[in-house]
């Protein structure tokens, strides 16, 4: 449609290396380039993508480029709480858990801080404001911190829209426990209220309508829902345009001579 022509198909070797490089960050051995080069077998080139996927070196690669989505950063969230967030998400890769029960589990955290688990996300997103544009921002592609204080300038989103996203992180708190550390806790959770007007924004998903939370105890869980949707406009996208960016939309490191 746009008159691009495609490049070519890369040969085996430059394949090889990019597949290694791009799914668990190391590159091939001297065997394992002999071996695939010799290989005649049409299908080979997908053999080594199941290959790779299944590398310990795959769910090592890939939690570490979730943990730059999550910022886990230890000097907030603790080294330990650095530690549990981290080995959870890499057996959440080596299990092969879909994005979709990742991202819920995110979403819905709750629990000690410092135990294995998503929770300490929970420790550096400490406020309902900013959980709203993290959250959207990482699992939606959609940028709403402009709104917080007015129209966004390029998009449709306005502060209504912003508070009233904002509004499914309201029933949480953090409360000391025993032995040390943090947990967090799921409360009752209330509405916000415009921040010119004073008027109370019924909590909704960005584009959608208001939800009845009155039954509800943790609202994340509705969001949760609709954020996981087959239906979502942008869920899936952002995913796929993470994906996409990563093997296709940059420059591949090439050798240095």
């Amino acid at each position: 449609q746009l008159g691009i022509q495609p490049s070519p198909v890369a040969d085996d070797a430059t394949f090889l290396r990019r597949a290694f490089l791009d799914t668990t960050g190391t590159l091939p051995d001297p065997a394992e380039i002999q071996n695939f080069l010799d290989d005649a077998r049409p299908q080979k080139r997908a053999l080594v993508v199941a290959d790779l996927l299944n590398r310990p070196a795959y769910a090592d690669y890939w939690t570490m480029r979730w943990s730059d989505i999550l910022r886990v950063d230890r000097d907030k969230m603790t080294p330990q709480g650095a530690i549990a967030i981290t080995r959870w998400l890499r057996q959440q890769f080596r299990e092969n858990r879909s994005y979709a029960e990742i991202v819920r589990s995110i979403v819905t955290a709750k629990g000690h801080l410092q135990e294995q688990g998503p929770a300490a996300f929970f420790r550096v997103m400490d406020t309902a404001e900013v959980l709203s544009r993290s959250i959207s921002q990482a699992f939606l592609g959609v940028r709403i911190a402009c709104a917080q204080c007015h129209h966004h300038p390029f998009e449709k989103w306005g502060q209504e829209d912003y508070y009233a996203f904002a509004g499914f992180f309201t029933g949480l708190k953090r409360k000391s426990v025993p032995g040390g550390g943090e947990a967090l806790l799921v409360v009752p959770g209330t509405d916000f209220k415009h921040p010119r007007n004073g008027r109370v924004l019924p909590t909704k998903a960005l584009g959608s309508e208001p939800v009845d939370l009155s039954t509800v105890f943790d609202r994340r869980e509705v969001l949760a829902n609709w954020i996981t949707d087959r239906d979502n406009p942008y869920f899936s996208k952002v995913l796929v345009n993470r994906l996409w960016a990563h093997y296709f939309g940059r420059g591949l490191v090439e050798p240095i001579d």
